[in-house]
């Protein structure tokens, strides 16, 4: 009897074992990544399930559609896709680049905000999104070509010398070639430190990604406060998220 319990205990051992195994690979936990929540040809509904959510983020986090405010401090439509943030405020940029384009033909999901209720140097991160969804993939061609030639216009360096405390101060802006499960686009670092006599202490680290693929191209603006002194991490944090959203959106 003992004999066949060591045979009984070792075939349940192997059944269990066998039926994590199975489990794993369904999740897809054997590689960590999550498995796709949907693929091409993309509609606005889909895309919006793989954007990021509360929980990426983690505990705090909330999420709201900016809808619209004209009264934001550096507003764009919230149908257009960043080329080059906060240069609406500049007055001293050389070039004549827009913030932002207003695709044609495309159906936008909307612009979503992902962030703490407060922001502070020692919050989470202020993540804004959104998308827009085209009928074919040749016309998302030519609208990611518009804003990548756009985004290329924005200059490395830029001054906002008035307008509200928050936005005026130096800008720096840097921007590299990004491809992530077939999404390819560019991610664009910006840097805002403050005049010491309005604020010494905090700078703005902000990175901008947009990226296409198929019918549909994507953005995400990652921003934290840090304190002076502290390493810009913005590019590396923007990258692991993006590694999550974009399995998502296959």
């Amino acid at each position: 009897m003992r004999g066949a319990d060591r045979k009984a205990s070792r075939l349940r051992a192997t059944m269990t074992a066998a039926g994590v195994i199975a489990l794993c690979v369904l999740a897809g936990c054997s590689n960590g990544a999550p498995q796709p929540l949907t693929k091409p040809p993309y509609t606005v509904n889909s895309i919006r399930s793989g954007l990021v959510s509360p929980s990426d983020l983690g505990k705090g986090a909330t999420e709201f559609e900016d809808t619209d405010h004209a009264s934001h401090v550096i507003y764009t439509p919230p149908n257009s896709i960043p080329t080059c943030p906060y240069v609406q405020r500049s007055e001293d940029a050389q070039v004549d680049v827009q913030p932002a384009i207003e695709p044609v033909g495309g159906n936008p999901t909307g612009r979503f905000i992902v962030g703490p209720q407060r922001v502070g140097p020692s919050s989470l991160p202020v993540v804004t999104q959104g998308a827009v969804v085209f009928q074919s993939p040749s016309l998302a061609d030519g609208t990611m070509d518009t804003v990548v030639a756009e985004s290329a216009k924005c200059p490395e360096a830029f001054s906002v010398l008035g307008g509200p405390p928050s936005v005026v101060g130096a800008y720096k802006v840097g921007s590299r070639p990004i491809e992530m499960d077939g999404w390819k686009g560019f991610a664009q670092h910006l840097v805002h430190t403050s005049p010491p006599e309005m604020n010494a202490d905090t700078y703005d680290d902000l990175v901008t990604v947009v990226v296409h693929k198929a019918n549909a191209v994507i953005y995400v603006g990652y921003a934290q406060i840090k304190a002076v002194g502290q390493r810009a991490d913005t590019d590396e944090k923007v990258k692991a998220l993006m590694t999550t959203t974009l399995a998502r959106l296959g």
